[in-house]
Protein backbone atom coordinates (compact mmCIF):
# COMPACT_ATOMS: atom_id res chain seq x y z
CA UNK A 1 0.00 0.00 0.00
CA UNK A 2 2.77 2.58 0.65
CA UNK A 3 4.71 1.96 -2.26
CA UNK A 4 1.15 2.41 -4.04
CA UNK A 5 0.76 6.07 -2.68
CA UNK A 6 4.42 6.44 -3.05
CA UNK A 7 4.26 5.83 -6.46
CA UNK A 8 1.31 7.91 -6.90
CA UNK A 9 2.28 11.14 -4.98
CA UNK A 10 6.00 11.06 -7.11
CA UNK A 11 3.99 10.90 -10.38
CA UNK A 12 1.55 14.12 -9.03
CA UNK A 13 5.42 15.49 -8.13
CA UNK A 14 6.15 14.85 -11.55
CA UNK A 15 3.29 16.38 -13.00
CA UNK A 16 2.97 19.94 -11.00
CA UNK A 17 6.39 20.44 -11.96
CA UNK A 18 5.57 20.17 -15.74
CA UNK A 19 2.23 22.08 -15.09
CA UNK A 20 4.35 24.83 -13.59
CA UNK A 21 6.56 24.93 -16.48
CA UNK A 22 3.86 25.36 -19.05
CA UNK A 23 1.93 28.06 -16.80
CA UNK A 24 4.50 30.04 -16.52
CA UNK A 25 5.88 29.73 -20.66
CA UNK A 26 2.74 30.24 -21.16
CA UNK A 27 1.47 33.10 -19.44
CA UNK A 28 5.37 34.80 -21.08
CA UNK A 29 3.82 33.85 -24.69
CA UNK A 30 0.47 36.49 -23.83
CA UNK A 31 0.62 39.84 -25.84
CA UNK A 32 1.61 42.83 -24.64
CA UNK A 33 4.66 44.28 -22.35
CA UNK A 34 4.26 43.92 -18.15
CA UNK A 35 6.17 46.29 -17.00
CA UNK A 36 4.06 48.66 -19.22
CA UNK A 37 0.47 47.22 -17.39
CA UNK A 38 2.69 48.06 -13.95
CA UNK A 39 3.65 51.31 -14.99
CA UNK A 40 1.00 52.84 -16.44
CA UNK A 41 0.25 53.76 -20.38
CA UNK A 42 1.57 57.07 -19.13
CA UNK A 43 5.24 56.02 -18.13
CA UNK A 44 8.35 57.05 -20.25
CA UNK A 45 11.03 54.58 -21.29
CA UNK A 46 13.19 55.54 -17.61
CA UNK A 47 10.15 54.11 -16.05
CA UNK A 48 9.41 50.82 -18.17
CA UNK A 49 13.52 49.84 -17.46
CA UNK A 50 12.99 50.63 -13.54
CA UNK A 51 9.91 48.16 -13.65
CA UNK A 52 11.42 45.38 -15.58
CA UNK A 53 14.90 46.03 -13.23
CA UNK A 54 12.25 45.70 -10.14
CA UNK A 55 10.24 42.67 -10.89
CA UNK A 56 13.49 41.04 -12.73
CA UNK A 57 11.93 40.97 -16.14
CA UNK A 58 15.35 41.58 -17.62
CA UNK A 59 16.41 38.34 -16.73
CA UNK A 60 16.58 35.47 -18.70
CA UNK A 61 12.91 33.10 -18.52
CA UNK A 62 15.12 30.10 -16.82
CA UNK A 63 16.09 32.24 -13.88
CA UNK A 64 13.18 33.91 -13.38
CA UNK A 65 11.43 30.78 -13.39
CA UNK A 66 13.25 29.20 -11.18
CA UNK A 67 12.87 32.22 -8.54
CA UNK A 68 9.35 31.83 -8.95
CA UNK A 69 9.11 28.42 -8.15
CA UNK A 70 11.72 29.36 -5.50
CA UNK A 71 8.78 31.98 -4.12
CA UNK A 72 5.49 29.94 -4.93
CA UNK A 73 7.42 26.73 -2.37
CA UNK A 74 7.09 29.36 0.61
CA UNK A 75 3.94 30.41 -0.19
CA UNK A 76 4.81 33.80 -2.27
CA UNK A 77 3.14 33.79 -5.57
CA UNK A 78 4.20 37.65 -6.03
CA UNK A 79 1.62 40.55 -6.25
CA UNK A 80 -0.84 41.42 -8.48
CA UNK A 81 -0.01 43.86 -11.11
CA UNK A 82 -3.89 45.44 -10.83
CA UNK A 83 -4.60 45.57 -7.03
CA UNK A 84 -1.02 45.42 -5.91
CA UNK A 85 -2.34 42.99 -3.33
CA UNK A 86 -0.82 39.71 -2.72
CA UNK A 87 -2.13 36.81 -5.02
CA UNK A 88 -2.08 34.26 -2.42
CA UNK A 89 -4.50 36.46 0.09
CA UNK A 90 -6.77 37.27 -3.37
CA UNK A 91 -6.42 33.67 -3.82
CA UNK A 92 -7.50 32.97 -0.64
CA UNK A 93 -10.73 35.57 -0.40
CA UNK A 94 -11.93 33.91 -3.97
CA UNK A 95 -11.32 30.40 -3.35
CA UNK A 96 -13.81 29.64 -0.84
CA UNK A 97 -16.64 31.00 -2.49
CA UNK A 98 -15.72 28.85 -5.60
CA UNK A 99 -15.38 26.03 -3.32
CA UNK A 100 -18.67 26.61 -2.24
CA UNK A 101 -20.45 26.31 -5.40
CA UNK A 102 -18.44 23.44 -6.71
CA UNK A 103 -19.73 21.76 -2.79
CA UNK A 104 -23.42 23.01 -3.59
CA UNK A 105 -23.04 21.76 -7.32
CA UNK A 106 -21.31 18.37 -6.44
CA UNK A 107 -23.98 17.53 -3.90
CA UNK A 108 -26.61 18.16 -6.31
CA UNK A 109 -25.53 15.96 -8.67
CA UNK A 110 -24.73 13.31 -6.58
CA UNK A 111 -28.32 13.62 -5.45
CA UNK A 112 -29.97 13.44 -8.56
CA UNK A 113 -27.36 11.00 -10.50
CA UNK A 114 -26.93 7.92 -8.07
CA UNK A 115 -30.52 7.50 -7.22
CA UNK A 116 -31.54 7.90 -11.13
CA UNK A 117 -28.34 5.79 -12.46
CA UNK A 118 -29.32 2.72 -9.78
CA UNK A 119 -33.27 2.98 -11.21
CA UNK A 120 -32.23 3.12 -14.54
CA UNK A 121 -29.74 0.54 -13.67
CA UNK A 122 -31.99 -2.18 -11.87
CA UNK A 123 -35.46 -1.41 -14.00
CA UNK A 124 -33.14 -1.60 -17.20
CA UNK A 125 -34.87 -1.35 -20.30
CA UNK A 126 -38.42 -0.31 -18.65
CA UNK A 127 -39.90 3.50 -18.92
CA UNK A 128 -37.77 4.62 -15.76
CA UNK A 129 -34.52 3.69 -17.44
CA UNK A 130 -35.80 5.16 -20.65
CA UNK A 131 -36.49 8.77 -18.65
CA UNK A 132 -32.94 8.80 -17.32
CA UNK A 133 -31.37 7.95 -20.01
CA UNK A 134 -32.81 10.95 -22.07
CA UNK A 135 -32.50 13.11 -18.51
CA UNK A 136 -29.02 12.37 -18.89
CA UNK A 137 -28.99 12.88 -22.49
CA UNK A 138 -30.20 16.37 -21.84
CA UNK A 139 -28.05 17.20 -19.19
CA UNK A 140 -24.50 16.48 -21.34
CA UNK A 141 -26.09 18.36 -24.64
CA UNK A 142 -27.60 22.03 -22.61
CA UNK A 143 -24.52 24.37 -22.64
CA UNK A 144 -24.21 26.04 -18.96
CA UNK A 145 -24.73 29.19 -19.92
CA UNK A 146 -27.96 29.08 -22.39
CA UNK A 147 -29.45 27.01 -19.27
CA UNK A 148 -28.45 29.71 -16.95
CA UNK A 149 -29.82 32.52 -18.75
CA UNK A 150 -33.58 30.59 -18.67
CA UNK A 151 -33.47 29.82 -15.39
CA UNK A 152 -32.71 33.51 -14.89
CA UNK A 153 -35.34 34.39 -17.05
CA UNK A 154 -37.74 32.13 -15.63
CA UNK A 155 -37.07 31.54 -11.95
CA UNK A 156 -36.11 34.94 -11.36
CA UNK A 157 -37.64 37.53 -13.64
CA UNK A 158 -40.73 35.93 -14.36
CA UNK A 159 -41.69 34.15 -11.17
CA UNK A 160 -39.56 36.10 -9.07
CA UNK A 161 -38.40 33.48 -6.91
CA UNK A 162 -34.62 34.05 -6.18
CA UNK A 163 -32.08 36.79 -7.02
CA UNK A 164 -30.85 36.84 -10.47
CA UNK A 165 -27.48 37.18 -9.45
CA UNK A 166 -24.76 38.31 -6.99
CA UNK A 167 -23.13 36.74 -3.96
CA UNK A 168 -23.86 37.32 0.09
CA UNK A 169 -21.12 35.69 2.39
CA UNK A 170 -22.72 32.99 4.40
CA UNK A 171 -22.01 34.01 8.04
CA UNK A 172 -23.74 37.41 6.72
CA UNK A 173 -26.66 36.35 5.32
CA UNK A 174 -27.00 32.40 5.19
CA UNK A 175 -30.77 32.06 3.58
CA UNK A 176 -29.37 35.17 0.76
CA UNK A 177 -26.63 32.92 0.41
CA UNK A 178 -28.52 30.02 -0.51
CA UNK A 179 -30.85 31.44 -2.64
CA UNK A 180 -28.11 33.21 -4.56
CA UNK A 181 -26.34 30.11 -4.93
CA UNK A 182 -29.57 27.61 -5.69
CA UNK A 183 -29.31 28.06 -9.70
CA UNK A 184 -25.05 28.69 -10.18
CA UNK A 185 -25.23 25.35 -8.22
CA UNK A 186 -27.84 23.97 -10.21
CA UNK A 187 -26.40 24.71 -13.69
CA UNK A 188 -23.05 23.86 -12.50
CA UNK A 189 -24.65 20.13 -10.96
CA UNK A 190 -26.44 19.54 -13.76
CA UNK A 191 -23.78 18.42 -16.24
CA UNK A 192 -21.41 16.55 -13.70
CA UNK A 193 -24.95 14.90 -12.81
CA UNK A 194 -25.43 13.54 -16.26
CA UNK A 195 -21.80 11.95 -16.23
CA UNK A 196 -22.43 10.52 -13.38
CA UNK A 197 -25.73 9.11 -13.74
CA UNK A 198 -25.08 7.26 -17.14
CA UNK A 199 -21.57 6.20 -15.16
CA UNK A 200 -23.75 4.56 -12.39
CA UNK A 201 -26.04 2.98 -14.92
CA UNK A 202 -23.69 1.33 -16.56
CA UNK A 203 -21.65 0.56 -13.59
CA UNK A 204 -24.56 -0.96 -12.02
CA UNK A 205 -25.59 -3.22 -15.05
CA UNK A 206 -22.42 -4.57 -14.86
CA UNK A 207 -21.97 -5.29 -11.48
CA UNK A 208 -26.01 -6.94 -10.94
CA UNK A 209 -24.67 -9.32 -13.93
CA UNK A 210 -21.94 -10.40 -11.91
CA UNK A 211 -22.13 -14.39 -10.72
CA UNK A 212 -21.83 -13.44 -7.00
CA UNK A 213 -24.71 -11.19 -7.09
CA UNK A 214 -26.37 -14.23 -9.36
CA UNK A 215 -25.44 -16.03 -6.01
CA UNK A 216 -27.17 -13.77 -3.47
CA UNK A 217 -30.48 -13.87 -5.66
CA UNK A 218 -30.36 -17.77 -5.44
CA UNK A 219 -29.87 -17.68 -1.74
CA UNK A 220 -33.44 -16.19 -1.62
CA UNK A 221 -31.96 -12.52 -0.19
CA UNK A 222 -34.26 -9.70 -1.52
CA UNK A 223 -33.80 -7.35 -4.26
CA UNK A 224 -32.94 -4.28 -2.37
CA UNK A 225 -31.19 -6.25 -0.14
CA UNK A 226 -28.90 -7.39 -3.23
CA UNK A 227 -28.66 -3.90 -4.72
CA UNK A 228 -28.23 -1.91 -1.17
CA UNK A 229 -25.91 -3.87 0.72
CA UNK A 230 -23.71 -6.17 -2.06
CA UNK A 231 -24.21 -4.35 -5.84
CA UNK A 232 -23.54 -0.52 -5.29
CA UNK A 233 -20.32 -0.57 -3.46
CA UNK A 234 -18.76 -2.34 -6.24
CA UNK A 235 -20.51 0.06 -8.70
CA UNK A 236 -19.90 2.59 -7.32
CA UNK A 237 -15.96 2.35 -7.55
CA UNK A 238 -15.75 4.01 -11.54
CA UNK A 239 -18.65 6.78 -10.04
CA UNK A 240 -15.75 7.65 -7.24
CA UNK A 241 -13.11 7.71 -10.51
CA UNK A 242 -15.36 10.11 -12.92
CA UNK A 243 -16.41 12.22 -10.02
CA UNK A 244 -12.56 12.91 -9.29
CA UNK A 245 -11.78 13.85 -12.77
CA UNK A 246 -15.15 15.83 -13.04
CA UNK A 247 -13.95 18.63 -10.53
CA UNK A 248 -11.57 19.75 -12.67
CA UNK A 249 -14.82 19.94 -15.28
CA UNK A 250 -16.08 21.88 -12.52
CA UNK A 251 -13.25 24.56 -12.09
CA UNK A 252 -13.65 25.30 -16.02
CA UNK A 253 -17.27 25.50 -15.74
CA UNK A 254 -17.23 27.53 -13.05
CA UNK A 255 -15.78 30.27 -14.87
CA UNK A 256 -18.69 30.59 -17.28
CA UNK A 257 -21.31 30.34 -14.55
CA UNK A 258 -19.90 32.75 -12.28
CA UNK A 259 -19.64 35.20 -14.83
CA UNK A 260 -23.54 34.66 -16.06
CA UNK A 261 -24.59 35.01 -12.01
CA UNK A 262 -21.99 37.82 -11.43
CA UNK A 263 -20.69 35.15 -8.35
CA UNK A 264 -17.47 36.69 -7.62
CA UNK A 265 -15.28 33.71 -7.17
CA UNK A 266 -12.43 32.03 -8.40
CA UNK A 267 -13.77 31.70 -12.04
CA UNK A 268 -14.36 35.52 -12.08
CA UNK A 269 -11.04 36.19 -10.85
CA UNK A 270 -9.38 33.75 -13.78
CA UNK A 271 -10.93 35.91 -16.75
CA UNK A 272 -10.42 39.34 -15.01
CA UNK A 273 -6.81 38.19 -14.14
CA UNK A 274 -6.61 37.33 -18.06
CA UNK A 275 -8.08 40.69 -19.25
CA UNK A 276 -5.98 42.73 -17.69
CA UNK A 277 -2.69 41.07 -18.29
CA UNK A 278 -2.38 40.53 -14.73
CA UNK A 279 1.02 37.60 -15.20
CA UNK A 280 1.45 37.34 -11.24
CA UNK A 281 -2.23 36.54 -10.66
CA UNK A 282 -2.64 34.26 -13.70
CA UNK A 283 0.34 32.44 -12.86
CA UNK A 284 -0.88 32.07 -9.28
CA UNK A 285 -4.61 31.04 -9.83
CA UNK A 286 -3.51 28.44 -12.59
CA UNK A 287 -0.82 26.99 -10.78
CA UNK A 288 -2.98 26.48 -7.40
CA UNK A 289 -6.12 25.53 -9.80
CA UNK A 290 -4.04 22.59 -11.21
CA UNK A 291 -2.50 21.62 -8.07
CA UNK A 292 -6.04 20.97 -6.43
CA UNK A 293 -6.84 19.05 -9.44
CA UNK A 294 -3.76 16.91 -9.14
CA UNK A 295 -4.41 17.00 -5.38
CA UNK A 296 -7.66 15.82 -5.83
CA UNK A 297 -6.78 12.78 -8.40
CA UNK A 298 -4.41 11.77 -5.87
CA UNK A 299 -6.61 10.94 -3.17
CA UNK A 300 -8.65 9.63 -5.60
CA UNK A 301 -6.74 7.02 -6.55
CA UNK A 302 -5.97 6.10 -2.62
CA UNK A 303 -9.37 6.26 -1.73
CA UNK A 304 -9.98 4.20 -5.21
CA UNK A 305 -7.44 1.07 -3.66
CA UNK A 306 -9.11 1.34 -0.90
CA UNK A 307 -12.32 0.46 -2.17
CA UNK A 308 -11.07 -1.97 -4.82
CA UNK A 309 -7.72 -3.55 -3.11
CA UNK A 310 -6.95 -5.46 -6.67
CA UNK A 311 -6.13 -1.74 -7.79
CA UNK A 312 -3.03 -1.44 -5.30
CA UNK A 313 -2.02 -5.07 -5.94
CA UNK A 314 -1.87 -4.53 -9.59
CA UNK A 315 -0.14 -1.07 -8.95
CA UNK A 316 2.20 -2.77 -7.25
CA UNK A 317 3.32 -5.23 -9.52
CA UNK A 318 3.32 -2.16 -12.20
CA UNK A 319 0.45 -3.37 -13.63
CA UNK A 320 -1.22 -0.09 -13.58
Amino acid sequence: MLEFVLRRVFISIVTLVLISLVVFTGVRMIPGDPARVMAGTDADEAGLEEVREKYGLKDPVPVQYLRWVRLALGGDLGESIRTRQSVAWTVAMKLPITMELAGFAVLIAVAIAIPAGVLAAVRRNTVWDLLASGASLCGVSVPNFWLGIMLILLVSVRLGWLPASGFVPFWEDPVGNLERMVMPAFVLGTALAAVLMRQTRNSMIEVLSADYIRTARAKGLAGQTVVFRHAIRNGLIPVVTILGLQMGALMGGAVVTEQIFVVPGFGRLIVEAVFTRDYPLVQGVVLITASAYVLINLAVDVSYSFLNPRIRIKGAAGES
